[in-house]
């Protein structure tokens, strides 16, 4: 399928790439077009955001597939400026991303937009709209988000998350805030001491849960059954512990959906998540 490269030029000059999948057709929803980031350190060009892209576009729907500063595990940032990439990236600066990709849509003619991604995308998508309400954004569709709340991090993963944590306050309080570590939980990943404590911060905030109650449009979560089953063998516990959250907590502007069988990376079930997204968007 032929896409068109998309560029996008953050506020603070960062430039980042994507993908736009055009409508092939017009599957009159309440949405014109579905923005996706993707996960921690992957890129606009991952296998779930292209066959996600050229589904939706076979049905009628826009598809942006949109990289993060957050892109691949370091990247490069501004001309002769810090480094970016996924072991640098803050969640607070996701405002900036998606305020860039979605005056990239505006000028491609798109009003109502839904803002989503997956993992740490997901997350990123409910942050940006419950921080910033944006006038074009419709709806919000985060797939898979992990629950960033220190205590029930530490309750789940104990000394295998809180050590790790520990270390990395040290290295910042030593001056040495861009010391990489790779702690393996609470998924295997790397960060910088002062990028690791920022994201799963004591204060909790980014909790994906809390921010939820703030997006002020419809918003859907949706989780994979093999990643939220509880002792699985393909269990990811801080996507349990949003799914399980937003399911307690049950705000009446957000639902939540299980794709059973999936598990993280939606692996064979591409099709069925992009089913539940579409019958989400024909609800609005």
């Amino acid at each position: 399928m032929l896409v068109d490269l998309a560029e996008a030029i953050t506020s603070d000059g960062i430039s980042l790439s994507g993908a736009y999948f055009e409508a092939k057709g017009d599957a009159d929803l309440s949405v014109d077009c579905l923005i996706y980031f993707h996960g921690d350190s992957g890129n606009f060009y991952g296998s779930l955001l292209r066959q996600l892209g050229e589904m939706f576009s076979e049905a009628g729907l826009a598809f942006l597939a949109a990289n993060r500063r957050g892109h691949d595990m370091v990247s490069t940032g501004v001309r002769g400026g810090a480094l970016k990439g996924y072991a640098f990236e803050s969640v607070e600066e996701s405002r900036l991303d998606a305020a860039a990709w979605l005056e990239f849509l505006k000028n491609r003619g798109h009003r109502k937009i839904a803002i989503g991604g997956h993992s740490g995308g997901a997350v990123r998508a409910t942050y940006a709209q419950a921080t910033e309400h944006f006038e074009n954004v419709a709806a919000v569709v985060s797939v898979s988000p992990g629950e960033y709340n220190y205590e029930k991090v530490v309750n789940v993963h104990g000394e295998g998350f809180s050590g790790p944590y520990r270390e990395a306050e040290e290295n910042i309080a030593d001056g040495n805030p861009d010391v990489f570590l790779r702690p393996g939980v609470p998924w295997g990943s790397m960060w910088t001491a002062g990028t690791y404590v920022d994201c799963f911060n004591k204060d909790n905030r980014y909790s994906v849960s809390a921010h939820a109650a703030n997006t002020g449009v419809p918003t859907l979560y949706v989780f994979g059954g093999k990643e939220s089953e509880v002792g699985g063998e393909e269990e990811l516990p801080v996507c349990g512990l949003a799914m399980r959250t937003l399911r307690e907590i049950g705000y009446s502007h957000a639902s939540v959906e299980v794709v059973d069988g999936a598990n993280h990376g939606y692996n064979g079930r591409e099709r069925e998540l992009m089913k539940v997204i579409r019958r989400f968007f024909e609800g609005l």
